[in-house]
């Protein structure tokens, strides 16, 4: 039986699970689990959205605490400019580089791409130092994807076996070219919770205009063979499938593209295009005025260890500092981070390049 759905909330028996928990609890935790004991008890579900509700009743009820306490500092404390013990949320990328060039990505940027600086691949036993840091330090949401396409990284099989069961939220983002059967089998087999596929029309002439070197019929494949391996060997697995597009073209038929998509994956998303995609060279009057919260959520980890606190920034002016020397804990809280945090606090953000024109804010 599920007590949740997206129209009926038992309130009452959540409560009463959560009050169970209470007396684990100490410090932060225990004062973030009686604010949201307090909202539910006056009736305000605000923090339970579609993803909550699909969690909690996919997962063992003695998780449910440590759950929405995740949660809730994910969604208040960037709003509230709180910064965590550690980042709540890590975006690490197997691979900076990328088999296509879409349009409105940053990879058809010669000064980026051309260059071996910014080009390689994360080291499997640097990777197993970042996820054992995060894991010791109470991270739960981990993104493995970033400036480039994860799937292109031999040992991606290893890094999301070294993953499983350590996370909330394991989260995958690709474009869907080289899913082989195999790693679809170990996405499933990991405890990975959200593969996000990057497609952004449902016609094949769009599709191979906007993400150029791309081949449509193969991508759509793909997307139908996971779901049809999900369907026929996991059953009962907790991964949740989306479409995520880009709005390139202005005439493109909502509807259609998400009638399309909608039989092989969960989710169907398309979001407009913004000037984030070229950041250095966008107009400055473009750029956003208030704090962006990007800065109180999350942290990007390249695939040599560097530090950014955004991938709007893909060539790392902002860099924050390296695995390879300091901790990810002491980096967050580090001198370069907490300057610019203080910028953008005190309306500054236009003395900080290159978040004097992006248009991420509040």
């Amino acid at each position: 039986m599920k007590f949740l759905t997206d129209k009926k909330i038992d309130s009452l028996h959540l409560i009463s699970i959560l009050k169970k928990n209470t007396k684990k609890y100490s410090g932060e935790d225990a004062k973030i689990l009686e604010v949201i004991l307090f909202d539910f008890e006056k009736n305000n579900l605000e923090l339970l959205t579609p993803q909550e509700i699909y969690f909690l009743n996919n997962n063992s009820q003695d998780i449910w605490a440590d759950y929405l306490i995740f949660r809730y500092k994910f969604k208040i404390y960037p709003k509230q400019k709180i910064v965590s013990t550690f980042p709540i949320y890590l975006l690490i990328e197997p691979v900076s580089a990328c088999n296509l060039r879409c349009i409105m990505c940053f990879q058809v940027d010669d000064s980026f791409n051309s260059s071996s600086e910014f080009m390689g691949q994360m080291d499997l036993k640097l990777f197993k130092k970042i996820i054992d840091e995060a894991e010791s330090n109470g991270t739960k949401a981990i993104t493995l994807a970033s400036r480039g396409e994860p799937t292109l990284h031999p040992k991606l099989n290893e890094m999301l076996e070294y993953c499983t069961n350590k996370f909330f939220e394991l989260k995958i983002n690709t474009n869907a070219t080289k899913l082989t059967e195999k790693l679809i089998h170990k996405i499933l087999q990991s405890g990975v919770t959200d593969v996000v596929f990057s497609v952004d029309s449902y016609k094949k002439d769009d599709y191979e205009r906007i993400r150029v070197r791309g081949i449509f019929e193969i991508v759509v494949e793909n997307i139908k063979n996971f779901s049809k391996i999900r369907k026929e060997f996991y059953p009962n697995s907790k991964c949740a499938t989306r479409v995520s597009g880009v709005r390139v073209d202005k005439e493109l038929d909502m509807k259609e593209f998400k009638q399309f998509w909608e039989k092989y994956v969960d989710h169907v998303v398309i979001v407009e295009m913004e000037n984030r995609w070229d950041t250095y060279h966008n107009p400055l009057e473009v750029g956003a005025e208030s704090p962006c919260q990007y800065l109180w959520e999350r942290m990007y980890v390249w695939f040599d260890g560097k530090c950014n606190p955004c991938d709007a920034d893909y060539k790392s002016e902002l860099e924050l500092g390296t695995i390879q020397k300091n901790s990810l804990k002491e980096i967050w809280h580090g001198q370069r981070f907490s300057e610019i945090r203080e910028k953008h606090l005190k309306n500054q953000r236009k003395t900080c390049y290159p978040c004097d024109r992006c248009p991420i804010g509040e």
